[in-house]
């Protein structure tokens, strides 16, 4: 009986010792949680910051079709300077007719007369 008293103390004697290591080892698992979990909070929210400066496809789209549209009406007005000066040129007898044709003619707005 003492052999198997011997056993059952033994026995009795791993399992503390287990249950002590699972113990250290939830704790670490506790701690290591926390930590984990305090740099996901801070990385939400830095991505909530990113998120809300972020500017969409949509925006961009919008934006540079405005952009489009004010150099267009930019560059209209332009043309109708150029027009004007060729036609003053033209009837001041500076250029030929043929010469304002062919400034007319250049892009953005080619102009045939």
């Amino acid at each position: 009986m003492d052999e198997e008293n011997a056993k059952h103390n033994e026995i009795l004697k791993a399992v503390v010792d287990l249950s002590e290591k699972t113990d250290t080892i939830l704790e670490a698992i506790g701690h290591f949680s926390d930590k984990t979990e305090k740099r996901f909070e801070g990385i939400d929210k830095r991505l909530d910051r990113i998120e809300s400066n972020m500017v969409t496809k949509d925006y961009l789209d919008e934006k540079l079709s405005d952009l489009k549209g004010d150099l267009t009406v930019s560059i209209r007005k332009e043309d109708k300077k150029l027009l004007t000066l060729v036609n003053i040129l033209e009837t001041r007898k500076v250029i030929s007719r043929e010469e304002a044709n062919a400034v007319l003619a250049l892009e953005p707005f080619s102009q045939n007369r």
